[in-house]
């Protein structure tokens, strides 16, 4: 009889323990299901970004190379500017979190200008350089969420496509202009941390880091005057790598 009831009474703790996990894991789940499904977001931004051109290589009449020739500029920007995501993203298991996003940086455009930079007494240039101020990127986002205070940390990693623009314009002795420029737009690669934290069932709010990579292309150039002579080179022209950070709100679509 003895063996009965502590059999009886084993079972029954068994099972009152595995309920009360089983409501706490139920509890959990629906505590924080507002990040499961489509979502999307708006918020600010601010970029800090900028252009470098750098004059790789300058020869003047073939006969040596003088890299003091060509004009070098290096430019950055602080601006900010409105955010948008759209997204799909899961839990697994209640704790870790998988999702794909698409997002968008739309702000000024980011404008350069030095004029008449004189690297002689008969050469003047002037450069011109922009980043246009729409970034679109798409990126994998990995998570952890919390379910006792609803929040999750989470690591992206996908890329951005930047524009960037540099036009030079060489005045000689005669005042005679020749110009060059060169555009560089590229996927660069992007990496972010972040974390949201839920404000209700659908919403939740997100502050994330981002940083992405720089790009560049070269753009050569080739001219005779009647002053120096042949005046030929390469000129690099760097998307710098740019960090952004975003403050937004996030509407999960639940049926």
């Amino acid at each position: 009889m003895k063996k009965l009831a502590f059999s009886v009474f084993a079972a029954a703790l068994t099972f009152g323990a595995n309920a009360a996990e089983n409501v706490e894991t139920a509890a959990a789940d629906t505590s924080c299901c507002g990040y499961d499904g489509f979502y999307f977001g708006l918020g600010i931004a601010g970029i800090n970004n900028g252009v470098k051109t750098e004059t790789t290589a300058a020869y003047l009449n073939n006969n040596r190379e003088d890299k003091d020739i060509g004009v070098d500029t290096n430019d950055h920007d602080m601006k900010f500017a409105g955010s948008l995501t759209l997204g799909y993203g899961r839990r697994i298991k209640e704790k870790a979190y998988i999702g794909l996003e698409a997002g968008l940086d739309a702000a000024k455009n980011s404008d350069f200008c030095h004029a008449n930079m004189y690297t002689d007494n008969t050469r003047a240039f002037s450069v011109n350089s922009k980043i246009n101020g729409l970034t679109p990127s798409v990126a994998l986002k990995l998570g952890y969420v919390h379910p006792a205070t609803k929040g999750m940390v989470y690591l992206k990693a996908g890329a951005a496509y930047s524009v960037a623009k540099a036009y030079y314009e060489e005045v000689d002795g005669n005042g005679l202009n020749y110009g060059y420029s060169k555009k560089v737009s590229k996927w660069s690669p992007i990496v972010a941390l972040g974390g949201e934290k839920l404000c209700g069932k659908n919403i939740r709010t997100r502050l994330e880091v981002e940083y992405r990579f720089k790009t560049n292309k070269s753009v050569d150039f080739d001219h005779t005057d009647s002053v120096n002579g042949r005046y030929n080179g390469t000129v690099k022209v760097t998307n710098k790598d740019a960090i952004t950070l975003r403050l937004m709100a996030i509407y999960t679509v639940r049926k």
